[in-house]
């Protein structure tokens, strides 16, 4: 079995111009062009030759270009061309396409494809970035036949939304590619796409942490900059190419990088992060900052250019409309009015609560054998109920509970969603005919939530902490979901204790003692929700926030903490 790889290349509209020599693998980055970085990231399957498969007419002068920027290149031949060559391949052997389009972010872990290779009839892999949105989030309206708005609904990346934005690298068996006769196309999407009409079994491996669109100028800006700080040379003196040259008179300015046979012109100014490619020329007085020039550009005499990608004589600026301008983008700033908690606490609650549960089991363990077994006898099912909650990060676990409702209770709560008494997500009404005698027993004097300790143990849940809520309930409000999940869930919290509508559970006062707590949780704070649990326990009464949280916290919030028929909640806080 052999492994042959191919870089597939094509030329953007920002990137065509006059010369012929310009494309995707061309573009300059750091000390060298596209196809090296690109090669970098396939080294493990790069080792040997590789051949260049342009979705374009190719040129002895492109061709010339594409083999000074790389070595290791073997062929350079349009797609139709290295498609009939292939077929003379042994069939055992494997074809991987790596598309620049979409560009990984990091280095791709092939151990786990090497498995997969492995198996037979194995059919095609295709290793696929997924489709993010701003937020980690996005909505869609449903209308009527009328054009009224049925619903609206939101998805979350990580969850909900499960869409591709491009794909990076396809493996193909050879075998499929004679047999399945693909001869012809513009990229992986429309390869995968004919290699499943034609009944070839593919698989999509995500791309971890993700890839950029190079379609688009501004993402080939972003790659340009991390490929300079990667080189270290962020916040260094410019770097200048032993045949590029530099009137005394102009001025590098930061982070510049200047390719062989580049000339600047006097009194021009390159402020950086800025690449100059290959020949590429910047006229006498032109200011050009945070820029990327192709091999060959001309930069206009007292031309002025920022946050461009150049390409022949004409540049392209940051509202060029290519599409979204990275397949992975960064995580929002964090609110710069939240104070970053101490690390110490989160690391040594870690450590303590499992020890605390772990003594709390045994003390309890009589009690827990005498309540299994009074449900064992009372009803047919289960001892325990775990269903599926979000912990720290978004992860998902099983939160165990004592069985309180009848088997099939989860099934028949849709036909009960009429009599839900409570807003938001929740589900509570009274006198609920799914639980049983037991379970109301347990339930009224919280004893269904011991079996929580097991999960305090493995480290999945803490004593403190805001409740243990599944996904359907956290998508609701996207900051909140946020803040709750930086911490881990725990069987008692501020909400529970603190809650002026108890029976009604006002969905906004369970944000708001949610937030509450993620931003003033302390040792001090856990020990005084632990003192009003037992009170709540024992009395049923309501605690005051003020009694548990500083009170510069609470002004902060502007939590006046008045009785329950006074009481405010501060909406913005949510």
């Amino acid at each position: 079995m052999g492994i042959f790889p191919a870089l597939l290349d094509r030329r953007p509209a920002y990137l065509d111009d006059d010369s012929g020599r310009s494309s995707l693998l061309l573009a300059p980055v750091a000390g060298g062009s596209l196809i090296c970085e690109l090669h970098a990231r396939f080294e493990q399957v790069c080792q040997d030759s590789i051949s260049v498969v342009a979705t374009f007419p190719t040129t002895p002068a492109y061709t010339a270009a594409i083999r000074a920027a790389c070595r290791e290149v073997r062929d350079v031949l349009p797609v139709h061309e290295f498609m009939a060559r292939f077929g003379g391949y042994d069939l055992k052997d494997f074809l991987v396409i790596i598309d620049p389009a979409c560009f990984p972010l990091a280095p791709i872990d092939w151990s786990s494809i090497a498995q997969e290779l492995s198996k037979p009839q194995s059919g095609a892999i295709h290793i696929v970035a997924l489709e993010e949105n701003p937020g980690g989030t996005t909505e869609r309206v449903q209308l009527d036949p009328a054009g009224r708005v049925r619903r609206i609904q939101r998805y979350y990346d990580s969850h909900t939304w499960a869409f591709t934005r491009g794909i990076a690298c396809s493996i193909v068996p050879a075998a499929t590619l004679v047999a399945a006769d693909c001869s012809n196309f513009a990229d992986l999407r429309e390869l995968r796409h004919e290699l499943m009409l034609r009944g070839v079994p593919s698989r999509d491996l995500p791309l971890v942490p993700g890839a950029l669109n190079l379609e688009n100028p501004r993402a080939l800006l972003h790659l340009s900059e991390y490929c300079l700080r990667a080189a270290g040379s962020a916040h260094s003196s410019p770097v200048i190419a032993a045949s590029a040259v530099v009137d005394p008179t102009a001025q590098l300015v930061g982070s510049v990088c200047v390719h062989d046979d580049a000339l600047v012109e006097a009194g021009a100014r390159v402020i950086g992060p800025t690449v100059i490619g290959r020949a590429a020329r910047v006229g006498a007085r032109a200011v050009v900052a945070q820029c990327l020039l192709a091999p060959g550009a001309r930069v206009a005499t007292d031309s002025m250019h920022r946050h461009s990608v150049l390409a022949g004589t004409a540049s392209i600026g940051a509202d060029f409309d290519g599409g979204d301008e990275a397949i992975s983008i960064d995580h929002m700033p964090v609110d710069a009015g939240v104070t970053a908690k101490d690390a110490l606490y989160p690391r040594l609650k870690a450590i303590v609560e499992p020890c605390l549960a772990s003594l709390a089991v045994l003390v309890l363990s009589p009690l827990l054998l005498l309540i299994a077994l009074i449900i064992k006898l009372e009803s047919r099912g289960p001892v325990f109920y775990g269903d599926i909650r979000e912990t720290l990060g978004g992860r998902t676990f099983r939160c165990w509970k004592f069985r309180t409702m009848i088997v099939g209770a989860h099934a028949k709560q849709r036909e009960m969603l009429t009599t839900n008494q409570v807003d938001g997500p929740q589900f509570k009404i009274d006198h609920d005919p799914r639980i049983t005698r037991v379970g109301a027993w347990l339930r009224r004097l919280s004893l269904d939530e011991l079996p929580q300790l097991f999960n305090i143990i493995v480290g999945e849940m803490s004593l403190i902490g805001p409740r243990p809520s599944p996904f359907r309930e956290n998508q609701i409000c996207i900051p909140w979901r946020e803040a709750r999940l930086s911490v881990r869930p725990g069987i008692s919290g501020l909400w529970q204790v603190c809650r002026a509508e108890r029976n009604s559970g006002d969905f906004h006062q369970w944000i708001h003692y949610d937030l509450l707590y993620v931003r003033n949780v302390s040792l001090m704070v856990d020990l005084r929700l632990v003192v009003a649990t037992c009170v709540t326990l024992t009395t049923g009464k309501r605690i005051p926030a003020a009694r548990v949280l500083p009170a510069t916290a609470l002004r902060a919030a502007g939590d006046l903490d008045l009785s329950p028929s006074e009481a405010t909640y501060d909406s913005a806080s949510a």
